[in-house]
């Protein structure tokens, strides 16, 4: 990997908190968080605090979560995320809105993107999005 930020995608997240993970994204995953480039976004906390068994375990995770660099979501350029769902879907692709965003965030701050997500491939493969894809 190279000294890039890298934004983890929900699905990243999830995985590697599964014992069965992809081995490769967990040590991915550890390796950005030991070195501090790992970066989150307020609504990427918001999807792992939901999936929360317990007030114990939200608690835990949101501390853990809050700890890891934020980006910043004032400065975007709506215009380039708009363009980037537009030009997906001129090519045929229906790709959710949280995802155009997460990738529309990662082209524009220059984030590599850890994910596990078919839709990011397919970004990916679409525009500039530079990815660290682990699906098999």
């Amino acid at each position: 990997m190279s000294d890039k930020k890298i934004f983890a995608d929900t699905s990243a997240w999830i995985v590697s908190f599964k014992k069965t993970g992809p081995q490769k994204l967990k040590d991915a995953m550890k390796d950005s968080i030991k070195k501090n480039r790992i970066v989150t976004a307020p609504f990427i906390i918001l999807e792992l605090l939901q999936g929360c068994r317990s007030r114990e375990e939200f608690t835990s995770l949101k501390t853990r979560m809050e700890s890891i660099e934020a980006c910043s979501l004032k400065e975007l350029d709506w215009e380039g995320i708009y363009n980037l769902g537009y030009t997906l879907r001129r090519k045929g692709l229906t790709i959710p809105t949280i995802d155009i965003l997460i990738s529309s965030i990662c082209i524009q701050k220059g984030f590599t993107l850890l994910h596990h997500d078919r839709h990011f491939r397919m970004i990916a493969e679409n525009s500039e999005l530079d990815a660290l894809d682990f699906l098999n």
